[in-house]
């Protein structure tokens, strides 16, 4: 997997797919609105609807400063479940934790190599 593409999910709410991109900007909003990804993590664990759909409109780029933007993501969240739904999102929340895409022992090879 290409570092670009690290950390990037697909969550499927019904018939619609939406394709979570971790950016740096995506990574600020989840931080300033739960105050760190493992309390975003925490969040969707609780089962919360609002936190599922505020994670997967902020990964697919939805401006959340236009009135109802999330309403749509919200209802999708609902239809598929949002056991279902949180699952999907773990996974890009994750990512963040993690954004070079390599393991403790890839980065340990790497420093070892001198390729840093």
């Amino acid at each position: 997997m290409s570092k670009t593409n690290h950390g990037t999910v697909e969550v499927t709410l019904g018939d619609e797919v939406f394709t979570l991109k971790p950016t740096l900007k995506a990574m600020k909003a989840i931080e300033g609105r739960f105050g760190g990804i493992l309390p975003a993590m925490q969040s969707v664990g609780t089962a919360n609807l609002s936190t599922i759909a505020f994670i997967v409109a902020i990964g697919t780029g939805v401006n959340l400063a236009k009135k109802d933007a999330a309403t749509p993501i919200e209802e999708a969240v609902f239809e598929e479940g949002i056991d279902s739904a949180g699952a999907q999102v773990i996974p890009y929340l994750k990512g963040f934790l993690n954004p070079a895409g390599k393991s403790d022992a890839e980065l340990e090879a790497q420093a070892e190599s001198g390729n840093e």
